[in-house]
């Protein structure tokens, strides 16, 4: 999947992204549309919206397996990276609900992440 097939489905599936997913200067940059799900992902956990993050999150996981390269360095490089900063922002009651939502692709990235810096 290209990064104009990535925007289409985003906007299909999370409609209420659509405006700052097509605004001309985030069209066809991998970051700024993985910057704009990761941010919707934080909004969903502190709104406690269990579906809408759930499709988020699956989301970004199908992007990650069925992207480009571009598209799979940014899951990586920024959804993967903060990863850390959204769980432990997330309210420690809700944190291993949340963890538990986080689909086995983006988590086995996660830890691989953890321990490549660990290194």
């Amino acid at each position: 999947m290209n990064i104009k097939q990535a925007q289409e489905i985003i906007v299909s599936v999370i409609p209420s992204v659509q405006t700052e997913i097509l605004r001309p200067e985030n069209v066809g940059n991998p970051l700024t549309i993985i910057r704009i799900l990761t941010a919707y992902i934080e909004k969903m956990i502190a709104q406690a919206c269990e579906d809408e993050l759930g499709k988020a999150l699956h989301l970004m996981e199908y992007m990650h397996e069925k992207g480009e390269w571009r598209l799979q360095n940014a899951v990586e490089n920024i959804f993967v990276f903060s990863l850390d900063s959204i769980l432990n922002a997330c309210p420690e009651s809700r944190r291993g609900q949340v963890t538990g939502k986080i689909p086995i692709g983006i988590y086995t990235a996660y830890v691989n992440q953890i321990y490549r810096s660990g290194s």
